[in-house]
């Protein structure tokens, strides 16, 4: 267990991994180095100056890794998770939790494979630029509602301080319809950008993504634009790309969940009076991600009724892909903001996102399940 580092973020999610890590998981390791972070940036600090490269056992939540592998890109680090933080979409996807699991145990897995020497799996990152800056992320990069919730869930962090700032987040943006267009780019893998087809439980190449031009182009507006890298699920129980887990990805891949209210056969134009009746249908498609997934699944009847029956035309449109741009109108200003694994990053006026996935080779990996 040479050269093993643990970083413990006392502040995560419930505060509670010094106790949990000195409780639980300080006892199964012989020889580590530990270190309490003290301050935005304190972990890739301490990581830097230690060669070569360390195991990293990380009691955190996602943001610290994302941190971490921000700071240091493209450095050999393999992590060993520890999960205590808020949401916990890696672990939570590496780890799916079950019904009746003991709460020790459970976050114990990642320990328990790097003890029993089980290989790491190497991560994807995806890479953001905005005006000449890259955010790497290893979850998830968004637009739209989910960047919205992001971004506003900070100021009620201190009063609500768990997952249900993002609920009351996700209410105050709720009538918010995105103006923005969307270029769907083909990985290197495929020569054409994939839907998932419902009725075939497949996916198929997009109609629209032919050889001689494969990129795929969305117009908005959106009230849903979020791609997932290494996961199936942003919370334990909210299973918003599930296709990641059923339907396994090729490499340098991301699954992109999108929304587009005017598909809605009931929705014949953009006004106050729609984007109001349209939120019990976005409350529906995102409490189908809370029932395993089940939104991928729902379809609209030619009343525009969401219904589970994945015959008709598609809610959600599920797309696998290799990356993706973001036009933004410029009227828009909440259309300007992306989320990279919780950092919210905004797009400048007269500038555009570009995400693709694993553009530089990388050395991250983390100890999962491997079975």
């Amino acid at each position: 267990m040479a050269n093993l580092v643990a970083i413990i973020n006392p502040v995560s999610g419930a505060a509670d991994a010094p106790s949990f890590f000195a409780a639980h998981v300080r006892p199964l390791l012989a020889d580590v180095t530990v270190v309490h972070t003290t301050d935005a940036g304190h972990a890739p600090r301490v990581l830097r100056d230690i060669q070569p490269p360390p195991t990293v056992v990380l009691c955190s939540g996602d943001g610290t890794l994302h941190e971490i592998i921000t700071a240091l890109a493209p450095a050999a680090l393999s992590f060993v998770l520890v999960p205590c933080g808020t949401a916990n979409a890696l672990y939570a996807s590496l780890f799916p939790p079950a019904p009746g699991q003991d709460d020790v145990e459970y976050k114990l897995q990642s320990v328990r494979a790097f003890l029993r020497g089980a290989p790491p799996i190497h991560l994807s990152l995806a890479a953001t630029t905005i005006a000449g800056q890259v955010a790497l992320s290893s979850v998830v990069a968004s637009t739209s509602l989910h960047a919205s919730i992001l971004h506003h869930s900070e100021a009620l962090r201190k009063t609500h301080p768990g997952i249900e700032r993002f609920k009351i987040a996700a209410e105050q943006n709720s009538t918010k319809w995105y103006r923005a267009r969307a270029k769907l780019l083909p990985a290197p893998s495929s020569a054409n950008v994939q839907i998932y087809d419902p009725q075939s439980n497949a996916f198929v190449p997009h109609p629209g993504s032919t050889n001689d031009d494969p990129t795929v182009t969305l117009d908005g507006p959106f009230v849903y634009f979020l791609s997932t890298v290494n996961v199936d699920r942003l919370e334990p129980q909210f299973r918003i790309s599930p296709l990641a887990r059923r339907i396994p990805p090729p490499p340098s891949t991301c699954d992109i969940v999108v929304l587009r209210p005017l598909r809605d056969p009931a929705v014949k134009e953009d006004t106050p009076e729609a984007r109001s009746a349209y939120v019990a249908k976005i409350w529906k498609v995102l409490g189908g991600a809370y029932q395993d997934g089940a939104h991928v699944r729902f379809t609209y009847n030619t009343d525009g009724k969401i219904v589970d029956d994945a015959k008709g035309l598609p809610v959600i449109e599920y797309f696998r892909c290799g990356g993706w741009e973001w036009y933004p109108h410029d009227q828009d200003e909440d259309a300007h903001l992306v989320c990279a694994d919780g950092t919210i990053f905004e797009i400048p006026k007269n500038d555009h996102a570009v995400c693709s996935i694993d553009p530089v080779p990388h050395a991250f990996s983390v100890y999962g399940n491997n079975n």
